[in-house]
């Protein structure tokens, strides 16, 4: 599938989440901003207490947890990892691609996981409003789209037929 279709396809999607523009986008920002952090496995509870919090939707707030995902992680994972680096002011191991093992984890986890959570939650807090503020309008776009839509379409009553037709 292509990315353009694969954009379109997620858009019908968030689009056809039950509530207001401003919820199913606080759902779905809130959704997007906890995948940035490190903590796999709380994403899910993270993006609904966050949307809760925000009174966002969620439903949107889980299909937006879903833009961190296996292809996604390496990306998120660097960029938060460097980020953090970046703030804490401490330097990341080596120059070329981090080795992420259990042997390195095991002896020196905090010096990765501490950057990683600074620089998530700073992601977090940048994406939120990014995404909230591109998808608001979008979805209140498509939603009086497709109420503009079921009104020009009148529903088919059925008719019987005769015997003889």
């Amino acid at each position: 599938m292509g990315w353009r279709r694969a954009g379109r396809y997620w858009m019908h999607r968030v689009g056809r989440v039950p509530g207001t523009p401003y919820g199913i986008s606080a759902g779905f920002a809130s959704g997007v901003a906890m995948a940035m952090t490190p903590f796999m496995g709380v994403h899910f509870p993270l993006s609904i207490g966050l949307a809760w919090l925000l009174r966002g939707s969620i439903a949107a707030s889980l299909l937006g947890t879903l833009f961190g995902n296996p292809v996604t992680w390496p990306f998120i994972w660097l960029a938060t990892y460097r980020l953090g680096c970046f703030v804490l002011h401490t330097h990341p191991h080596g120059n070329g691609p981090m080795e992420l093992s259990w042997n390195v984890l095991r002896h020196s986890a905090w010096q990765v996981v501490a950057p990683m959570t600074v620089g998530g939650f700073l992601s977090a807090a940048l994406t939120w409003p990014l995404v909230f503020m591109v998808l608001r309008p979008l979805i209140a776009r498509y939603k009086h789209h497709r109420i503009a839509a079921s009104h020009h379409h009148p529903v088919l009553e059925h008719q019987p037929r005769s015997a003889g037709d």
